[in-house]
């Protein structure tokens, strides 16, 4: 039987792909080795390892070439399988790493197959041509949790992003699809599906009949899981009907991701992104205020050419105004074919790491407090994975996260539990909320 270890970069797309990949490779009798969201740290010795990039930064690009350095080394007798948005966008850069098969986003459906044929060589092209979006994988990511892609590519082209260009246009997976997708994953037994997509907020917006997004989330509403995550929505996106169905509903949960990027209207303008620090206030504090204990994040660029310290300001100040759980900050990065990438203004190293640790500190303080918010409440976790896997039949530590995000750690006797666990929430130890565990009657039928 082959060996194929996976190592993946990326974004949750990303993640669902090298998922599916390796239950279509495990269908046709490999061996297939993963484990973290970077690199699984199997001691097996592959035939074949697969890396699966991201090209979103520059940092992407150096982490995507120093995995293939790494495989080489570690696995000198392996054949090496790059595929992803980075082997899409510089196909020729990847093969000169001395990769054995090259295969972009355009070819991505055709991987596990010229993995079996042991095809070698470049397979990239235009991106457009994808039409699949592949099976629903059911083996998950933990036990509980499984991710379920239901859109791919971007046609927004904002000014400084590559992913349209590595992704192509909107792809989406048809109602009846959706809904088949979704019952596989529940009948394999996962509790909480997180719909995922590029773009995900454009689901449904190029089928015919156009579809509107909500009717994604009756469908999500109704395929029986405990609990339906959105893993990204524009600020446009999230109108008043989608936050009255989350605020409504017992199975979307109240956790909300939105890329602002900025806060000033000049550098979204520049940016190309269409809307107002104004609309986005608007929509975030609709939010807060009808969806209980909701969880909002929210992805920041600092330094995009010709942010001026006034314009940085603008952005703090709304921040400082929102109450939010956390926030992914990325300094901007100039990539190649972008729009942003010949604009003038360019600010410097040491200033975009200042104005990011600015960020980062208060997104620390906002973090904390939305945590400490709920101390002494009660409610229902999902165990994601124990944290002590030594120590027998002792009580372990297992991470568990609340409907709304919050990360949570609590002990446990026994193996896994897969249903809802309800906790009352005790402290705060720095990084993550410590719960109780109130009975698990709930749970002990069903580990």
């Amino acid at each position: 039987m082959k060996k194929i270890k996976i190592m993946t970069l990326g974004c949750k797309v990303n993640q669902y792909e090298s998922r599916a990949l390796g239950e279509a490779l495990e269908r046709e009798g490999y061996a297939v080795a993963r484990g973290g969201h970077k690199s699984d740290e199997s001691d097996e010795s592959p035939d074949v390892v697969v890396i699966n990039t991201c090209t979103v930064t520059h940092r992407s690009d150096s982490d995507a070439r120093a995995m293939v350095r790494r495989a080489q080394r570690e696995h000198p007798g392996a054949k090496i399988v790059v595929s992803g948005c980075y082997a899409e966008t510089d196909p020729e850069a990847v093969a000169s790493l001395g990769a054995d098969l090259v295969v972009g986003t355009a070819q991505k459906a055709e991987l596990a197959r010229f993995i079996v044929e042991e095809r070698l060589g470049v397979f990239s092209g235009d991106a457009d041509t994808v039409a699949t979006l592949g099976p629903a994988p059911v083996s998950g990511f933990e036990r509980s949790r499984a991710f379920f892609k239901v859109q791919d590519g971007c046609e927004a082209y904002c000014a400084y992003c590559i992913v349209p260009f590595a992704r192509g246009p909107s792809r989406s997976l048809a109602p009846e699809e959706v809904g088949a997708g979704l019952r596989r994953l529940v009948d394999g037994g996962h509790r909480e599906i997180v719909l995922t997509g590029i773009h995900l907020g454009y689901w449904g917006k190029e089928l015919d009949p156009v579809q509107p997004f909500t009717r994604l989330l009756e469908i999500a509403e109704g395929c029986g899981a405990d609990r339906i995550r959105l893993s990204s929505l524009e600020p446009l996106e999230l109108t008043d009907e989608v936050i009255g169905r989350v605020a409504a509903s017992d199975v979307l949960c109240p956790h909300l991701h939105i890329p602002l990027q900025s806060g000033s209207d000049t550098v979204l303008a520049r940016m190309g992104r269409p809307y107002t620090a104004g609309q986005f206030r608007k929509s975030i504090e609709s939010a807060l205020e009808r969806i209980e204990g909701v969880c909002l994040g929210f992805d920041v660029i600092v330094g995009f050419p010709g942010e001026t310290e006034a314009e940085f300001n603008e952005t703090l100040a709304l921040l400082e105004a929102l109450d939010f759980c956390y926030l992914h900050v990325f300094p901007y990065s100039p990539r190649k074919g972008t729009r942003a990438f010949a604009m003038e203004g360019r600010v410097a190293d040491a200033e975009i790491k200042r104005r990011g640790a600015v960020l980062r500190t208060l997104a620390r303080e906002k973090r904390e407090a939305f945590y400490r918010s709920h101390v002494g409440q009660t409610t229902t976790v999902l165990a994601e994975r124990f944290l002590n896997e030594g120590a027998g039949a002792q009580k372990r530590l297992v991470r568990a996260r609340t409907a709304n995000y919050i990360e949570v750690d609590l002990e446990w006797q026994g193996s896994l539990p897969v249903t809802q666990i309800p906790v009352r929430l005790v402290g705060w130890d720095g990084e993550r909320l410590t719960a109780e565990v109130l009975t698990t009657r709930a749970v002990e039928n069903n580990q």
